[in-house]
């Protein structure tokens, strides 16, 4: 079970931009590409690396450690370790699909 949560206003990530959020104790990193939202997992599977500081090429993030590389797509993802969530923009608002809570509900906690 899912529901949508909103992280952020669109000014808050501008084009070429990216920006990490706390969801249910989960690090998410939100990318704008070229006016498209993107959200991943923010740990890279290799080394834990913060994927929200890698770079964007062609539709793929790349750990701005170690250079592993990963799509930045939820339709059909590989089985990676990292997820993906899928992105909408409602009025301003950046929301982010992700499972339901112990509570219930999801949450942000804080934005990093």
């Amino acid at each position: 079970m899912s529901q949508w949560v909103k992280v952020a206003e669109t000014a808050e990530i501008p084009p070429g931009d990216s920006k990490a959020f706390i969801v249910e104790r989960e690090s998410i990193a939100v990318f704008n590409v070229d006016g498209e939202y993107f959200a991943i997992s923010n740990r890279c599977p290799h080394a834990a690396g913060p994927l929200v500081q890698g770079f964007v090429e062609k539709g793929r993030v790349v750990c701005p450690w170690h250079a592993w590389s990963f799509p930045l797509s939820p339709v059909n993802p590989p089985n990676d370790g990292v997820a993906r969530y899928r992105a909408r923009v409602d009025d301003g608002s950046i929301f982010l699909e992700v499972p339901v809570g112990n509570y219930g509900q999801s949450s942000i906690i804080r934005s990093m």
